[in-house]
């Protein structure tokens, strides 16, 4: 089962520039994160320091950290999908660039995020 996860994400990076995991606590998003390759950039935005990095300057935060980044528990910093956004449509065709995983919660079925405007 582990493996074929593995596989998809694997696939959706060769796909799109961002991938979202999303499930409830507990559930492996960050395990399967720990099988991304080498030279991928791990952040946990429930780190106070991770948190206090990206949430200092978001946009600054993706063009510092352009490709290959693995944002975990991104619910817990809403402001960061609006500049997820802009450096997605910048390089749009550039694939596999970011991951991010966030819990289920009633935020990511928010309008708000849904729509975001730029």
């Amino acid at each position: 089962m582990k493996r074929s996860y593995e596989k998809l994400l694997k696939s959706y990076l060769a796909t799109f520039p961002c991938v979202a995991l999303i499930g409830v606590r507990q559930c492996g998003k960050t395990t399967l994160l720990e099988t991304l390759p080498e030279g991928w950039k791990h952040f946990d935005l429930e780190r106070r320091a991770d948190l206090a990095l990206a949430s200092r300057d978001p946009d600054m935060f993706l063009r510092l950290n352009p490709r290959q980044v693995a944002i975990d528990e991104v619910q817990v910093m809403p402001e960061l999908f609006p500049a997820l956004r802009v450096a997605i449509d910048e390089h749009r065709l550039e694939r596999g660039r970011f991951v991010i995983t966030g819990s289920s919660s009633p935020e990511w079925n928010s309008p708000n995020l849904a729509h975001q405007k730029t």
